[in-house]
């Protein structure tokens, strides 16, 4: 009876040993399964098996498994969205944009001017006169069927985990040939489906891909200087200032030549108030690019800013003579003269300075565009406000000075009749202006112009 149990639970073990072989067996060839599939460009068939494979204890633990899953997630996302902005009606050119140039390309006769174009995958395009009418791509409905949304995700995590096992793991003969190829892939992918993203104006989902293939890239030991400036610039369009502020600066410590990164991050310190740090930014453009005249400007208006007006005053000197006939940096100039003439700081003689270099700086936008509303408000307003102040002064005079308040009132009538016709033009360009026609009431009631005040204060009702 011993020897019987013995003999018994020696065939058990057999059995069970058997099974074990077979259930490995089952799973190695899962994953041959998978391989198979996805040499044939069928990444629908292949998921189902490497799905199994990265369960089973015989298989999960191997670099191959997670290598060919990423690249069977990689290859379904790639076929789950070719055809994403493909339909009929639009243009060849579109085409291109969006596949690049097709393997090749027959005549259609079954379409007027018909054309066949053979992409990848065996998508096959038909065009019409270089329009869309159609297109064929067998399993389509498949691979979109297998898009739970996370595909690259999914890739992204299996490349990971086969660095994690086997950093040296390569399959010369599939597309990636390895993770870290894998994984600059998918970067690429994200970055072309962030721009995507951001022509759609949706910057918020295109920051997210932005900075998923910011990160990849870093995990890669490398990065992209347009990538980041966009991440900034998305960043920056749905108000995230922090994140702008901290892709922009990545650029700049690199000394990039781009002058729109550091006019775009010198903008965000100015709406902080951080007008130090602004200035060293642009400082620090301006070294890279000294002839940058938008750079200047910038520098300019920092110091505007932060009313630093004598320091904005000899930037813009220096600007106007780099553009002399720039209607934008004439205008500038005036309303840095504009706030020199309201800087309490000032002498009377150097506010009166100020006040003729702005009217002649405004004058000199006007000549250059004569339609430039903030111009002509600005020398309307610029004028208004000393004929105001001459008004003030001539009513607190005591009454004996008679010949001061004629003086006074004279030469308040003489400025606001000078300023009429430039308030009058904003009202033509802009008719609903408020402030506008606010002024022009008080010019008209104070020079006597009854017909233009009565129809004035019918607009303003």
């Amino acid at each position: 009876m011993v020897f019987n149990f013995f003999f018994m639970r020696r065939i058990i073990l057999v059995l069970v040993a058997a099974f074990t072989a077979n259930f490995s067996m089952a799973q190695s060839t899962a994953v041959a399964s998978a391989y198979n599939y996805l040499k044939m460009g069928s990444p629908d068939l292949a998921k189902d098996e490497i799905d199994k494979a990265i369960i089973n204890d015989a298989t999960k633990a191997d670099a191959k498994t997670w290598f060919y899953r990423g690249n069977i997630y990689l290859q379904l996302y790639t076929f789950s969205t070719m055809t994403i902005g493909i339909e009929a009606g639009i243009s060849a050119e579109d085409v291109v944009r969006r596949l690049g140039e097709p393997e090749s390309k027959r005549n259609f006769k079954k379409l007027e001017n018909g054309e066949r174009w053979f992409y990848p995958n065996a998508l096959e395009i038909y065009l019409a006169n270089g329009i869309v009418d159609h297109y064929e791509f067998p399993g389509e409905q498949n691979y979109k069927a297998k898009d739970d949304g996370k595909l690259l995700e999914t890739a992204y995590q299996c490349y990971k985990k086969t660095i994690e096992l086997d950093p040296s793991f390569i399959r010369p003969e599939l597309v990636p040939q390895n993770a870290e190829i894998g994984l600059d892939r998918i970067a690429r992918l994200l970055y072309n489906q962030g721009i995507e993203n951001f022509q759609a104006q949706k910057s918020d989902e295109a920051l997210v891909c932005f900075e998923k293939a910011n990160s990849i890239f870093s995990e890669l030991g490398t990065s992209d200087d347009n990538l980041i400036l966009y991440t900034g610039f998305a960043a920056e369009t749905i108000k995230d200032s922090v994140k702008a502020i901290k892709y922009y600066s990545q650029l700049v410590e690199k000394k990039n030549d781009n002058p729109n990164l550091y006019m775009s991050l010198a903008y965000l310190y100015i709406g902080k108030k951080d007008f130090d740090k602004a200035l060293n930014v642009v400082q620090t453009g301006k070294s890279i690019l000294p002839e940058n005249q938008n750079l200047l400007l910038t520098e300019a208006n920092i110091y505007l800013q932060a009313d630093r007006a004598k320091e904005a005053e000899s930037i813009l000197k220096v600007a106007a003579e780099r553009d002399p006939n720039n209607a934008q940096l004439q205008f500038a100039i005036g309303a840095n003269y504009d706030k020199m003439v309201n800087d309490s700081s000032l002498n009377e003689e150097t506010k009166i300075a100020a006040f003729n270099a702005g009217k002649q700086a405004y004058l000199k936008a006007l000549s250059i565009k004569p339609d430039y509303f903030d111009a002509a408000y600005n020398l309307g307003a610029l004028l208004n406000n000393k004929a105001a102040a001459a008004i003030t002064e001539a009513n607190n005079l005591p009454l004996s000075a008679t010949e001061k308040y004629d003086e006074l009132i004279k030469m308040a009538n003489e400025l606001l009749l000078e300023a009429k016709p430039y308030l009058q033009k904003c009202h033509e360009l802009q008719p609903t202006d408020r402030n506008t026609m606010i002024m022009l009431r008080g010019i008209y009631s104070q020079t006597k112009d009854t017909e233009n005040l009565k129809l004035i204060n019918q607009k303003l009702k």
